[in-house]
């Protein structure tokens, strides 16, 4: 449809956020106090004083911009962070920390990718998706040296 056209924009599409259809937008003008439950895939460009939670039957992705800012745990399918988390991200399938993700909490994920630049303070305790029990736990910064460092 004629609707395409507002995004072509030539803006590099490096995150999978960008085949994600979110349902819900929070702009970055808005701020939210209190906590979150939403059961469709929601983009977040504002602030958040409370966590994110969706219910574990449902595939959400929850993508936080460069602008955006949660008080709080982000509970979800998959989280995608370009901004800033001041809790604990339990991402039951992905945790995707971009390269201007800045995280002050531990990450719980299945699969985790991490872009040169993201800054994490805290534990990510790698689970097995399957049964969500716990496969390894390692400090961030131990991690995060891995991968800056030319191997």
């Amino acid at each position: 449809g004629h609707v395409l056209g507002l995004f072509n924009k030539s803006k590099k599409m490096n995150s999978s956020d960008s085949i994600e259809s979110f349902d819900t937008l929070i702009g970055a003008a808005t701020r939210i106090e209190g906590r979150m439950v939403v059961n469709k895939s929601i983009r977040l460009d504002g602030t958040i004083e409370g966590s994110i939670e969706s219910s574990t039957d449902t595939q959400v992705t929850v993508a936080i911009g460069h602008s955006g800012l949660v008080h709080g745990d982000v509970r979800a399918h998959r989280v995608l962070v370009n901004g800033q988390v001041d809790g604990n991200i339990y991402a039951r399938e992905k945790c995707e920390l971009h390269e201007t993700s800045r995280v002050k909490g531990d990450i719980h994920y299945g699969l985790l990718g991490i872009e040169h630049g993201a800054e994490i303070l805290g534990l990510m305790v790698k689970k097995i998706e399957a049964t969500g029990e716990v496969e390894s736990v390692t400090e961030a910064r131990n991690l995060i040296d891995k991968i800056n460092k030319p191997s």
